[in-house]
């Protein structure tokens, strides 16, 4: 490690610095091995006011030796040694006036003696900064380094982010941007995912003049690999309802669920290729449901104050094959609301004492109310209320599952007119 001594002064007054000051520190050097000495002239480094000058000296030397006449510049002298910590430089400073100096110089890596100090003392001053200057080295590099790999972080977390956000989006226009609607029946959902994108989907639309066909899924696990999942099971779950309405005749949601278990047992792999489900089908000659459920939650039929839990029988989609589901039909009366949700409900109303695990089904359910008729709010004003009280629980921005739901009115006509 080389020591570069800096003599503020030129011709015979440097040679008389150099003899009083370098000779003896050389002399009186810790160890046997002098290091090299490169000999500078800072009036003229001051005169460039070069900060490259300075890096160029760094990769060439260790610790620079400053011998100060008193009468510098004090403006020029200040800009000197920023340029020197900016080089990560370490300097020893000799000054006629010590404490003048340390208030105008003091930075880190620079030490400030007086004029009268020992050469012995100044030595092994620079001596222990020549020995510490390898490893001081070593870290700026590993900083250099680290700071590189920090920006690589950040536009790979940038672009990241840009994708998700892509995703997002495609997700959003791939749920129904329109529920069907008429004089008879409304429809109304939900729709909040934990992160960017969710293991959730949702879809009604008219078959043919009569009937409906909806259904509610949730794959498991939450972010891209289920939102992966929830574009596949949608693709299948409507394929599967075309294809029994082609056929004619009545449509079983549950041949549809044995139709999407089998394609999902059959391309899915690794444990993002499981999910549950609820398919239905709403007939409004009748007003009658048929309903076939895989894993899920189980559905709500909403009616005059009273809840009526519809369990859903069939397995977990996605794990044999040869699952057998069965249909279920169930008659939706004037004024009742059929509701179909995921199991993020069970996770969005903690209470105090149930903050880090699912609640009791109780603690929940009770928050559905709002989309029972006699609650004297439309079902669209109703999920909107329900939307409300979930965003107002604690932590609800950083929600720990997607929540998803929707639901079916059938509008009381009687109870319009009455109202009327």
């Amino acid at each position: 490690m080389g020591v570069a001594t800096i003599a503020f002064c030129a011709g015979r007054e440097a040679e008389v610095a150099a003899a009083h000051w370098l000779a003896p520190v050389l002399a009186e050097w810790p160890d046997s091995e002098i290091p090299d000495v490169e000999r500078l002239d800072l009036d003229q480094l001051l005169a460039q006011r070069d900060d490259a000058t300075l890096r160029r000296l760094a990769d060439r030397v260790g610790v620079l030796l400053v011998v100060l006449r008193g009468d510098e510049e004090t403006a020029a002298l200040a800009k000197f040694f920023d340029a020197v910590q900016g080089a990560s430089l370490p300097a020893v400073v000799v000054a006629p006036r010590e404490n003048a100096v340390r208030s105008l110089v003091h930075k880190h890596g620079v030490i400030v003696v007086a004029g009268r100090e020992t050469t012995g003392r100044v030595a092994a001053m620079v001596y222990a900064l020549c020995e510490r200057q390898s490893l001081v080295e070593q870290l700026a590099r590993e900083v250099r380094s680290g700071n590189g790999m920090d920006r690589g972080i950040r536009g790979e977390m940038d672009r990241l982010h840009e994708e998700l956000h892509l995703a997002a989006t495609v997700q959003r226009e791939l749920l129904p941007q329109r529920l069907p609607e008429d004089n008879d029946v409304e429809f109304a959902s939900l729709y909040h995912p934990a992160t960017y994108v969710s293991g959730d989907l949702f879809d009604a639309r008219q078959i043919d003049e009569h009937r409906v066909a909806f259904f509610i899924a949730d794959a498991v696990g939450h972010g891209v690999p289920a939102a992966l999942i929830t574009m596949m099971l949608s693709r299948a779950l409507l394929n599967e309802l075309a294809t029994s309405a082609a056929a004619g005749g009545p449509i079983s949601p549950a041949s549809c669920l044995s139709g999407l278990n089998k394609e999902l047992c059959h391309h899915a792999a690794g444990n993002y290729r499981f999910a549950t489900a609820v398919c239905g089908v709403l007939d409004k000659r009748d007003f009658s449901i048929r309903l076939a459920g895989a894993g899920h939650p189980p559905s709500l039929l909403l009616h005059g104050g009273q809840m009526k839990t519809l369990e859903s029988q069939g397995p977990l989609l996605g794990v044999f094959a040869e699952a057998e589901y069965t249909d279920e039909t169930v008659m939706l009366e004037p004024g009742a609301t059929l509701l179909l949700y995921t199991d993020g409900f069970e996770l969005a109303f903690p209470g105090a004492e149930a903050a880090d695990r699912k609640v009791a089904p109780r603690e929940y359910l009770k928050h559905m109310n709002v989309l029972d008729a006699s609650s004297e709010w439309g079902v669209r004003e109703g999920m909107e209320r329900l939307a409300q009280a979930i965003a107002g629980q604690e932590g609800s921005l950083h929600q720990r599952d997607d929540v998803t739901a929707l639901a079916i009115r059938r509008i009381d006509h009687q109870s319009v007119r009455k109202a009327a």
